[in-house]
């Protein structure tokens, strides 16, 4: 990996944005005007089931999870039960995942590919629910002075990407599409945090990336994507919890479950006062903001036989890339939610 040279101003400024949003969502207190409240289900909490004293949720700053922590959606469900909710932020899947693993978290969202990295070391979680990404969430972009305006212009590049990402899966898938292998480029792993100052310096010539980094670049550093999330190329997100949480507490899974599905179908329709609201909170300019909120997909689903194929092959090219160290089987890890 080349020595990266400090960014120049566009590149300070996605880095300055990028520090506005975590600082932001780390400190989220006002609800939402006009959320879903009284829509919501009532939960079977106050059951036979004992309860757990606390609910520790890591959460990323986009998706389901931060609409709920802003909105105080479990506190206001569980606290009357003496169960406290807690949050942490994470810049993404993989950390989060690290932190399920140890037992200092017990839910966690995550992109599909972190997850498989994750159950191929050993993690013992579940996936609990399944969120199909939105198109156009994820992309990879380049700079208008690259030259490259396609995918196949990446052969023998440098591109970055964080390594067992969402974003890794999709520039493995993108270069198949064009009749390229992953060895026909040469990933940089860097975190969303120094990809911008390698794209702007030059070390890289392209940068993998989901949602809100990847509105950042195109706003900030006026970057051209020149691959998504559509139609060829379909994502998942997904729920994860704690494997012996699970087992301890199935009730207040399904809970939380019962709880966070009508959050995601009111975000679906209100897109534009969820990228207002983070906007004003975050410091992110409001286009940035809107950009990600309208190819969002907030919905969640039950973990499906068909999604569980779908994570399958997934799995199955990693193993066969070499990008993870043994096969495994999906199906051990999908808890069963029923509705």
């Amino acid at each position: 990996m080349s020595e990266i040279r400090r960014p120049g101003s566009v590149a300070a400024r996605v880095r300055l944005g990028r520090r506005r949003l975590l600082q932001g969502l780390a400190a989220f207190s006002m609800p939402f005007a006009g959320g879903p409240g009284k829509a919501r289900a009532e939960p079977s909490v106050g059951g036979s089931e004992a309860r757990p004293k606390e609910i520790r949720l890591a959460y990323q700053r986009g998706g389901i999870l931060v609409i709920a922590q802003q909105q105080r959606v479990l506190e206001k469900v569980f606290q009357p039960t003496g169960v406290v909710a807690t949050w942490k932020l994470f810049s993404y899947g993989s950390p989060a995942l690290e932190a399920v693993n140890v037992g200092s978290m017990d839910f966690s969202s995550s992109g599909n590919t972190p997850a498989i990295f994750a159950q191929a070391a050993g993690f013992d979680f579940q996936y609990i629910a399944a969120q199909p990404a939105g198109d156009g969430s994820e992309g990879i972009v380049v700079l208008p002075t690259s030259g490259i305006d396609h995918v196949g212009g990446l052969k023998g590049k440098k591109v970055a990407v964080a390594k067992g990402t969402s974003s890794h899966y999709f520039l493995v898938a993108a270069l198949a599409k064009v009749g390229l292998g992953y060895e026909d480029v040469s990933p940089v792993f860097l975190a969303p945090s120094d990809a911008p100052g390698a794209l702007a310096g030059g070390d890289v010539s392209a940068w993998t990336v989901w949602d809100p980094y990847l509105a950042l670049a195109e706003k900030n550093l006026n970057g051209r994507v020149i691959a998504a999330l559509g139609p060829d190329i379909k994502s998942y997100n997904f729920l994860v919890v704690r494997r012996s949480f699970a087992n301890a507490y199935p009730e207040t899974v399904r809970d939380v479950l019962h709880q966070l599905r009508p959050i995601g179908n009111w975000a679906q329709s209100h897109r534009n006062e969820i990228a207002r609201q983070l906007a004003e909170i975050t410091g992110i300019e409001l286009d940035v903001q809107r950009l990600a909120a309208e190819r969002a997909n907030y919905a969640i689903t039950p973990v499906t036989d068909d999604i569980v194929e779908k994570q399958q092959a997934l799995a199955d090219l990693m193993f066969k890339l070499n990008l993870i160290p043994k096969a495994i089987r999906i199906r051990d890890a999908v808890w069963d939610w029923r509705e």
